[in-house]
């Protein structure tokens, strides 16, 4: 074993000893360096000169040269007196004497070979450097990664939706493995009133499925799944919740079909039959993932925050409505990067329309021409009748919704609608001649009044929104009380009312050319 591994390694280091000997020595002049070499001055020889000495000495009579040295130094590793020994160059034939022996003839012979190797190493060990080999790497890490990347990123949403939901559900399963679905939490039981809403919300989301290519139809079903989900939050005592979402159903239901006005009534079959199974898959997959999540946090005890808003809501923000105190106070903060999102939302909703117009065809989709009643005279009277209502109606949701169900967002989204039915009235050219507000700037106003509410309490030396409140009393009005969360939620009104409209407006004007109103053009930047 080590004695062949040692002739082994003497046989290289005498091949590479004789590649050095005689290319520096024997192998005539150096081709293709760069400098020619020459001799080195006297004094630069003097040091190998001494090396050699010293190397030829200590082989030649190593007792005499570095026998004392040994001596001292083996003397203070063992602490204790040497055993005999001998230092001398030659100790006979033996096995360390053979051993040298095969490893100069083998060198020399390896050496003498040494084309011959060299080949065959070429042959199958093509010449190889760092760089290439670091290049070739990133070649294919390169090639891979383009690979992944045209495999996962083809510009399908549909898929990119299904590798989401496929690997949240993987690491999902895969973190609940083992644990029980049902916890330890009391049930309620299910009464009929939740079990209709039930099943008209499933039945809903399921014909909106299957009839998803008639588009007026499958907006209506959408509305009754809003709907139903609206009757659910009332029945689970939800009663801001039902208002707001009622109201944003019967906002979004009426800007989609406006949106829907400009597109085909029936969506074409562009997806393969395995795209849909695919699209079926997941969804079915996403819908019962998410159940099951519901289904098992709703039925273990969990440690809720509620009996602190619960007890805090009148004493620290001033007013009994919980949701109301805490969208305005106890999560200001929260409610101001929600209506942020809101402006941001409208302001790109405008920067792509605003420089949009769709050519609007004589025709509907039968064949039939347009009436030229476009805006029936009966709607159009009920509209301006219920507008100065539906705004009281607005503000009077606002003022109570501190301690009753309402407030900002709901009194916006009340008088959101009111404005909504007279632009459907009397048309989006009449009803902007009218009304003439500048929506983007309301935008701003309102986030300026939410957010300078917030910076008031800085000027107090309290945190950022930090609301306070105080009671008064008039006369006939008697004792009512004041809160400086009035004029946050009075921003949160703002920029609803603003973004609801700026959106209405941008899709009203996508038809401009049929009004016959010429100061249309003139006024597009003022009025928004």
């Amino acid at each position: 074993g080590l004695p062949a591994a040692a002739v082994i390694a003497g046989i290289g280091s005498v091949a590479y000893s004789c590649r050095f000997i005689h290319d520096v020595f024997f192998n005539g002049e150096p081709i293709g360096l760069a400098k020619t070499p020459h001799e080195p001055p006297r004094w630069m020889k003097v040091p190998i000169e001494v090396l050699v000495v010293l190397v030829i000495a200590v082989g030649v009579a190593p007792a005499y040269t570095v026998g004392p040295i040994l001596d001292v130094v083996a003397g203070s590793v063992l602490q204790r007196g040497l055993p005999e020994f001998s230092l001398s160059p030659w100790h006979g034939f033996n096995l360390a004497f053979m051993m040298s022996l095969v490893a100069l003839a083998g060198g020399v012979i390896v050496y003498s070979l040494r084309q011959r190797i060299f080949a065959l190493h070429d042959r199958f060990f093509p010449p190889v450097s760092g760089r290439n080999v670091a290049e070739g790497l990133l070649q294919r890490i390169f090639r891979w990664a383009v690979g992944v990347n045209n495999l996962i990123e083809n510009g399908s949403l549909q898929r990119y939706l299904f590798l989401l939901i496929g690997s949240t559900l993987i690491v999902g399963v895969a973190a609940f493995h083992g644990e029980p679905l049902v916890g330890s939490a009391p049930t309620q039981a299910l009464d009929t009133q939740t079990l209709a809403y039930g099943v008209f919300l499933v039945a809903g989301a399921i014909g909106t499925v299957l009839f998803h290519r008639s588009r007026f139809l499958a907006v209506v079903i959408i509305g009754v799944v809003g709907l139903m989900v609206s009757l659910l939050f009332v029945r689970f005592s939800g009663p801001d919740i039902a208002m707001t979402q009622l109201l944003v159903e019967f906002a979004t239901v009426i800007l989609i079909l406006l949106a829907l006005f400009f597109l085909p009534w029936n969506s074409p079959v562009d997806s393969s039959v395995l795209r849909r199974v695919r699209d079926a898959s997941t969804a079915v997959l996403a819908g019962a993932g998410v159940g099951a999540l519901g289904y098992a946090l709703l039925t273990r005890p969990l440690h809720s925050i509620s009996e602190f808003f619960i007890a805090e809501a009148k004493p620290g923000g001033g007013g009994t409505n919980i949701v109301n105190v805490i969208l305005v106070d106890f999560r200001g903060f929260d409610t101001l990067g929600e209506v942020t999102v809101l402006a941001v939302a409208a302001v790109g909703i405008y920067a792509l329309l605003s420089n949009t117009s769709v050519r609007i065809p004589s025709v509907d989709m039968e064949g039939r021409a347009w009436t030229w009643d476009r805006h029936p005279l009966v709607l159009a009277v009920i509209a301006r009748t219920m507008l100065p209502l539906a705004l009281l109606v607005a503000v009077y949701l606002f003022l109570r919704g501190h301690n009753l169900p309402g407030g900002g967002f709901i009194a916006g989204l009340v008088a959101s609608t009111a404005l909504i039915l007279q632009y459907l009235s009397d048309g989006s050219a009449m009803a902007r001649t009218r009304i003439g507000w500048r929506y983007r700037m309301l935008l701003g106003v309102g986030i300026l009044i939410a957010a300078a509410t917030g910076i008031g309490s800085l000027l107090f030396g309290y945190p950022f929104l930090t609301t306070s409140f105080t009671y008064v009393s008039l006369p006939v009005i008697g004792k009512f009380e004041l809160a400086t969360a009035m004029l946050f939620d009075l921003g949160v009104f703002v920029v609803v009312v603003a973004t609801v409209m700026l959106t209405l407006a941008c899709l009203g004007r996508l038809n401009a050319p049929l009004d016959s109103v010429p100061t249309i053009r003139w006024r597009r930047d003022r009025e928004q």
